[in-house]
């Protein structure tokens, strides 16, 4: 049942990433991503066939990139803490 759930609540988490950016909170995009890459990760590794978690993983694809987005711009922008524009210009 922590699997479902898990593909469920991913789906909410770009939603929530750009709310939180909004709100000025500039940290959220990269521990969200950190936990999407991790939770993604996990269900490479599973076999999945055409059920109902293969159509959550597909979908958890396009929320990953969307929250890769949002970090992006956040990190473009030098609205990361603890990172200045030189460092990001670096990477």
């Amino acid at each position: 049942m922590t699997c479902i759930n898990g593909c469920l609540l991913n789906c909410l988490q770009p939603r929530y990433v750009v709310n939180r950016v909004t709100a000025g909170d500039y940290d959220c995009p990269r521990k969200v991503l950190s936990f999407l890459t991790d939770l993604h990760a996990s269900f490479r590794m599973l076999n999945l066939r055409n059920d109902f978690l293969r159509k959550k993983f597909d979908g958890m694809k396009y929320d990953l990139r969307r929250v890769e987005e949002v970090f992006y711009d956040v990190k473009i922008r030098g609205l990361v803490p603890g990172e200045s524009k030189q460092e990001v210009a670096q990477s």
